[in-house]
């Protein structure tokens, strides 16, 4: 596999000099008011229980949005790419018990490191943000994006990238305010701005998006609909 020294030297960091360069320490942190714990961890060292609360948290947040999407519900291949050797975890735990207990999974942001070769670019890539229902609003989205910015700097990525589908308006909204931009890479790059892709308020342009897939024109009708978009922070 093509990658550059870069990303080759990120792959070999491993969760503790990850959680070491981000300042996630194994001490509670408060969310509002909420005590929560943070660590760090690599997708090969995720206990099979703890391989089931990712699972269980990422299905309960995305299904209902993968299914009707391009992308489909593909379980095997989901499970394969949330779990690949690359993989890096940030968790967040939540625990009425104490201190000593092990808690449950609130959130998670799953990321690798990255080198495109047609971009010639080292990538912070974000496979996904989840948070429970339970803890949204919370901060953590935020936290996420705070601690992958300060990781991509320290291993020298170009950007932050992800995909999001353009049915999932408050993810979409929630890029916006955290600095993403729709990236040059992105299918619709040339027709979309960030007003228009990631605006404060996604009503007006969700209902156009299906305004212009349901016309009467029979080129229109042809055309493949490009229901997602790929998103970027430079990390300058």
């Amino acid at each position: 596999m093509v990658t550059s020294k870069l990303t080759r030297k990120a792959n070999k960091a491993s969760a503790a000099d990850i959680a070491e360069v981000a300042g996630i320490t194994a001490t509670w942190q408060t969310f509002k008011g909420k005590p929560l714990r943070v660590r760090v961890a690599t997708g090969p060292s995720l206990s099979k229980d703890l391989r089931k609360e990712v699972w269980d948290l990422w299905e309960t947040n995305m299904r209902a949005l993968m299914e009707p999407s391009s992308f489909g519900w593909e379980p095997q291949e989901k499970r394969k790419e949330l779990f690949h050797r690359n993989a890096r975890f940030i968790l967040v735990f939540e625990d009425d018990a104490g201190e000593d207990a092990g808690g449950a999974l609130t959130a998670f942001s799953k990321f690798r490191f990255e080198w495109d070769e047609l971009e010639a670019d080292d990538w912070l890539y974000c496979y996904e943000l989840q948070v429970s229902e339970a803890y949204r609003n919370a901060g953590l989205g935020r936290f996420f994006v705070e601690k992958l910015t300060t990781i991509g700097k320290h291993w020298g990525m170009s950007k932050i990238m992800l995909t999001v589908l353009k049915s999932n308006a408050a993810a979409r909204q929630f890029y916006g305010k955290t600095g993403f931009e729709v990236d040059p890479i992105s299918p619709e790059h040339d027709s979309a701005t960030k007003d228009d892709a990631l605006q404060v308020d996604t009503t007006e342009s969700l209902v156009n998006e299906q305004k212009s897939t349901s016309g009467d024109d029979d080129d229109d009708a042809e055309q493949e609909t490009i229901d997602y978009e790929i998103l970027s922070k430079v990390l300058a």
